[in-house]
């Protein structure tokens, strides 16, 4: 046998040895070899500091070398083995415990605490030992780091002087460079970070008024005594400048003639560094390009200097086509598994116009959600769904910030908007349907992509079968709208970049105006107004307190009687249920199929609340007037949501950092849904109140909520809202009216709330 061969047969064997010995010592501890009389090498198990009130502990613990060793499973039998081979365990060394000491003295003088005395207050070993035990095998240590903070140095006096004269022609330069430099106030901590951030703010609104070669040089005379600061920025201003010639680097095969107007810069235009930057940004949303650099091209050494600036964008064009393949599990309001494919071409026909076309395919288990998965209770359905979208946008020619965009879909699955029962009775029908959708238009952004205009026409049509294409009673629909739509957006992260999806100050507004039917065409004549406003403030690095308000107010015109007649429950129930032929004699009497047509018009038009993205404290859609008899006349044991003519909900969030990527939130939720047209009741706020966790992701946060709804807040004074269907917990079925204001909330393990799971922010 050849070496390579034995070496071969004998690998597997090599590395159950491994393993075995691994797990043998997962039981044990590393050996450590440290010395007794100072300590060094011995493993820090915690660094702990104490006295400090103005810098929180994550400053320090980030830029120490020494630092608590990180293992989870040390002494654990079996699982032990994990920390064995994977932790790297911290050792004291007092030298590098002295230069750390050195670092924590230097933040907080940056800090503007110039007093401050550090040191090690003592290290001590944790671990059990008996006194004069020479064995220093299984040693940890606390490290305890001392702060004395004294008296910050505040900022006494803040100025600005010119090396050059002030040009006549800019007389509110003064004013601009006095908002500039309030970011340093009187009587504020003199911090490095707030002395760097005035120079950058008089440096930037300098270059955004045109001075393109504008310096500023910042100068502190410090007071240590009397912990004072005198700050002094020196400004040299140097011509007043306007564009140059504009020249492009990188295009490779795509059109100039609709990149260069995405810039928005134009020769002998004002100079301006924030129309360099919303061009960068105006080139990032045209999805073509994988890196962009929009720069001056600055001689500060010739004489004179010149006053019309060269720009010099360079890019680099990213893959133009891409394909999309994935899957997963759902767990939310509904629980499935799903994939999806899809293809898209950035440069389809040359012209930047997009192609794209989606696929998606999931089996649902109808009617579970996170809250009763595995229930016993009732039935549960796997639905089939499937959808197909094919999507079209082409930047309008000459102005790539007007599109003209084309969107079609078709679909299969549980019924939109549909409010799933918490159980699923015996002989209770599963609503499907086929849902054709279209939508085309013209949308244009302004003031650099701030302001969103939208302009399109939709069409939807919806044919309602039963699981498996059993016919249903329910109605075919045909909804035709214009939809108008203007948005808003102020929203920027720290670095006062305008952020849409991580932000963290700022605010957004939008309203939504839609007109349904009347020369359009179409099942449904209504006008449907929906305004909502988010605002956002930074408190501190990582904590952000945000907020969200929104009204949807829908005008019915021949339809929402169902809403407004108080019709009576008994002439809509249908006897002899298991007997489809009788059941279909019973739909043709009195006004059963024209109830069935207003009420999916209303599932499609009307307003509804509740979910992981508005009233967290209660499952998709359960807020809304709901009706307790499906389309069949069969009586329904969870009340179905039909949707409402008024909304209103409010949200206060504050997010705070956990630890790496994970951050949290605590939040409050209210909102109500009313029948009439602009009720608006302020005994049912339907108040919620709960916490979640995020995990940063590139395409954002995955986000676990979970929402409490609180006693008598959800109807004023009202403990728990009393339900007429037929539950386990409640009365027997006895519901004289169709259409009831409050239905049965979901419940997790009987308590009054709910959990969610989403991509991305609630707001």
């Amino acid at each position: 046998m050849s070496r390579s061969a034995l070496l071969r047969r004998l690998a597997p064997m090599w590395v159950l040895v491994v393993v075995l010995l691994a797990t043998v010592t997962g039981c044990q501890t590393q050996r450590i070899v440290c010395s007794p009389t100072d300590y060094t090498g011995c493993v820090v198990d915690e660094v702990r500091v104490t006295g400090n009130k103005a810098v929180p502990d994550s400053e320090f613990t980030s830029r120490m070398a020494t630092a608590a060793t990180g293992g989870s499973f040390e002494g654990v039998p079996l699982i032990g083995a994990i920390d064995t081979l994977t932790v790297q365990y911290e050792r004291f060394d007092r030298f590098v415990l002295d230069r750390d000491l050195e670092r924590v003295a230097r933040i907080y003088r940056a800090k503007g605490y110039y007093d401050a005395v550090v040191r090690a207050g003592r290290v001590r070993r944790i671990d059990e030992h008996k006194p004069g035990n020479p064995d220093m095998s299984n040693t940890r240590l606390l490290v305890e780091i001392v702060v004395e903070e004294g008296e910050p140095v505040r900022v006494e006096k803040v100025n600005v002087s010119y090396q050059d004269q002030l040009r006549v022609d800019d007389p509110l330069l003064p004013l601009a460079l006095l908002r500039a430099r309030s970011v340093l106030g009187k009587d504020d901590i003199f911090t490095e970070e707030a002395y760097e951030a005035a120079r950058n703010s008089i440096a930037r609104t300098l270059t955004d008024r045109g001075y393109a070669y504008a310096t500023v040089q910042p100068s502190a005379n410090i007071d240590i005594k009397n912990r004072k600061a005198t700050v002094t920025y020196t400004v040299a201003l140097g011509p007043k400048c306007t564009f140059g010639k504009v020249s492009i680097v990188g295009l490779g095969g795509l059109p100039e003639w609709q990149v260069r107007p995405a810039l928005g810069i134009e020769e002998n235009e004002p100079y301006s560094t924030d129309t360099l930057e919303n061009a960068q940004v105006a080139l990032a949303e045209l999805g073509v390009f994988g890196s962009i650099s929009v720069e001056p091209v600055l001689d500060r050494n010739a004489q004179p200097l010149a006053t019309k600036v060269p720009i010099m964008v360079r890019v680099q064009v990213a893959p133009l086509g891409t394909v999309r393949l994935g899957g997963g599990i759902e767990l939310g309001d509904q629980v499935a598994a799903r994939g999806i494919a899809g293809w898209q071409h950035r440069n389809a026909t040359g012209a930047l116009d997009r192609f794209s076309i989606d696929g998606r395919v999931r089996a649902l288990a109808y009617p579970w959600r996170i809250s009763t998965i595995g229930s016993t209770e009732g039935r549960v359905e796997f639905v089939p769904e499937f959808g197909v979208r094919v999507q079209y946008t082409l930047p309008f020619p000459g102005d790539p910030r007007a599109q003209l965009f084309a969107q079609s879909s078709v679909s299969y699955g549980i019924k939109q908007n549909h409010d799933p029962p918490d159980v699923l009775a015996e002989g209770q029908p599963v609503p499907v349907e086929i849902l054709l959708e279209h939508s085309q238009g013209y949308q244009r952004k302004f003031f650099f992509s701030r302001l969103l205009l939208s302009l399109s026409h939709n069409l939807s049509f919806s044919n309602p079968f039963n699981l498996y294409f059993e016919e249903s009673a329910a109605s075919r629909i045909l909804i035709s709208y214009i939809d108008v739509y203007g948005q808003l957006d102020l929203r920027k992260n720290d670095a006062n970049k305008y952020d849409r999806v991580r932000p963290t100050k700022g605010v957004m507004i939008s309203t939504d105006v839609q007109v349904a039917g009347f020369i359009f065409g179409g099942d449904a004549d209504d006008v449907r107004l929906k305004p909502e406003m988010r605002w956002y403030a930074s408190l501190a690095k990582g904590f952000v307190l945000a907020g969200r308000v929104a009204m949807g107010f829908l005008y019915t015109n021949g339809y929402g009687f169902t809403l407004d007649d108080n019709l009576e429950t008994a002439p809509l129930l249908c006897p002899g249920q298991e007997d489809p032929n009788v059941r279909d004699a019973c739909r043709q009497q009195q006004q059963s199929p024209t109830v069935s047509k207003d009420v999916a018009i209303l599932t499609k038009r009307g307003f509804f609340s509740g979910g992981p993205t508005s009233n967290r404290g209660y499952g998709f859609n359960e807020i809304s007037p709901q009706r307790v008899v499906d389309d069949n006349g069969i009586k329904l044991l969870d009340p179905e949501s039909v949707g409402g003519r008024t909304l209103w909900e409010a949200s206060i969030e504050f997010r705070f950092p956990i630890r790496g990527s994970w951050t949290g939130t605590t939040f409050i939720d209210a909102s109500d849904v009313t029948r009439g047209f602009g009720e608006l009741r302020i005994d049912h706020p339907h108040i919620s109140t709960g916490f979640g966790v995020n995990y940063e992701t590139p395409v954002g946060p995955l986000r676990l909520d979970l929402g409490v709804r609180v006693p008598y807040l959800q109807v004023i004074g009202v403990s728990e809202v009393e339900n007429c269907t037929n539950d386990t917990t409640g009365p027997e079925w006895n519901c004289p009216d169709y259409i009831v204001d409050e239905g049965e909330a979901t419940d997790i393990f009987g308590l009054p709330m709910a959990l969610s799971i989403a991509i991305g922010n609630a707001f």
